[in-house]
């Protein structure tokens, strides 16, 4: 797999392949989360692309960014309701 430069008038919405790679992320993450809600997941997810799709120069990656960035999120949440 070549790296794509993103064009200027990115579309609305994500490709079909990372369309599929994001519902792949949000099965791995409703597995390991199993206490979160599946559209909560799913929401952190695709806001967590969202966001990093801005500023991103390539997108090829962006599915696995949003993953990773969304379980440290969802870690995070767990972690400060074990503590309070």
């Amino acid at each position: 797999m070549t790296e794509t430069p993103v064009p200027a008038d990115r579309p609305a919405e994500p490709s079909v392949d990372q369309q599929h790679a994001l519902r792949t992320a949000a099965a791995r993450l409703v597995k390991e989360f199993d206490d979160v809600p599946e559209n909560a997941i799913d929401q952190f997810l695709h806001a967590a692309y969202d966001y990093m799709a801005d500023d991103a120069v390539f997108d090829n990656f962006l599915p696995l960014l949003a993953e990773r960035y969304t379980r440290e999120w969802l870690r995070a949440l767990a972690e400060a309701e074990t503590s309070a």
